[in-house]
């Protein structure tokens, strides 16, 4: 009895010593991505299509109201950026700042892959999302395709989650991320019809 309680307990042991340091790993790799992207954000001059939704979420910011315009894809940026205006001033760094923040989530959200991926496969994916040329350029464009990548792979976890375990819970988090994606960009309808054909064809 006393053999099998101290391999329980180095067991355990082991187990929270493994969670611990991945714990540490995933917030060094998440404080590295943030200063990646924050560093001199507002320094490169705006890029056209930085410069509609930045000036359009200045209008809303100013009280002018906003118009859905299908040009320039859904309100959710607009609002957000509007808000942080109001927080922090309209600036250049501000119009980037929300995609900096999607960006960072991005690279933590291979997490929840855990169980599919496994840990090492997980954290490697979050390394690749941290220092992707590509990310990290997108991280720092105040465009909507961050934020369309965080919604795909967080509806990506979500529904692999489900299909596990058939819990509701799951499936209602996938109709809030489905409902911000719609808002954020008409490239849901193409997500809706991959996803939707994968899970059909289940």
């Amino acid at each position: 009895m006393c053999v099998i309680s101290k391999i329980v307990t180095a067991i355990f042991s082991n187990f929270k010593l493994k969670c611990k340091w991945e714990f540490v790993a995933y917030a060094v790799l998440l404080v590295i991505a943030l200063s990646m992207r924050l560093w001199d954000l507002g320094d490169q001059a705006i890029h056209h299509d930085e410069s509609l939704h930045a000036v359009y979420s200045w209008y809303l910011a100013e009280g002018r109201g906003y118009i859905h315009n299908p040009l320039m894809h859904g309100p959710f940026q607009f609002i957000g950026t509007s808000a942080l205006y109001h927080l922090f001033g309209d600036t250049d760094t501000v119009a980037r700042l929300m995609p900096a923040i999607f960006g960072t989530a991005l690279v933590a959200i291979p997490a929840l892959l855990k169980g599919y991926l496994g840990r090492a496969g997980a954290f490697a994916t979050s390394v690749l999302l941290a220092f992707s040329p590509t990310m990290l350029y997108f991280s720092r464009f105040a465009r909507n395709d961050i934020f369309m990548a965080v919604w795909t792979l967080l509806l990506v976890a979500m529904l692999w989650r489900y299909l596990d375990s058939k819990r509701n819970g799951y499936l209602l988090l996938s109709a809030a991320i489905l409902a911000f994606a719609f808002s954020t960009k008409e490239t849901t309808f193409m997500l809706v019809a991959i996803l939707g054909s994968y899970l059909t064809f289940l």
